[in-house]
């Protein structure tokens, strides 16, 4: 997949398709989004992507494959994946590469 270079901001509360949100990933960057009413966010360290809930880590550890992250991270028992293909998720905000949200 060839990575584009950039997105326009995604507006607080809208939503993305699947492969916006793999190329957001493909760039290197964290992504905070509303499911359910709570609040997730996808990191992105030197060991690879995690899916948390506040301070909790949600994915059973780090994973580098983007694509596999979507798929075998899992939400309610649906994966992130089939979530944002269905456009179920809204996006609260997208971090640009090597940008970390402030602390809580």
């Amino acid at each position: 997949m060839r990575i584009q270079e950039d997105f326009h901001d995604v507006p607080a509360g809208g939503t993305i398709i699947f492969q916006h949100l793999l190329i957001y990933l493909e760039q290197g960057r964290e992504i905070e989004f509303v499911y359910k009413d709570k609040e997730y966010f996808i990191s992105n360290t030197n060991e690879g992507r995690a899916l948390w809930i506040g301070d909790n880590k949600m994915s059973d550890g780090f994973n580098k494959d983007n694509l596999s992250f979507t798929e075998s991270v899992k939400v309610d028992g649906i994966a992130l994946a089939a979530i944002f293909k269905q456009s179920q998720a809204a996006i609260s905000t997208v971090f640009r590469k090597n940008h970390s949200p402030p602390s809580q």
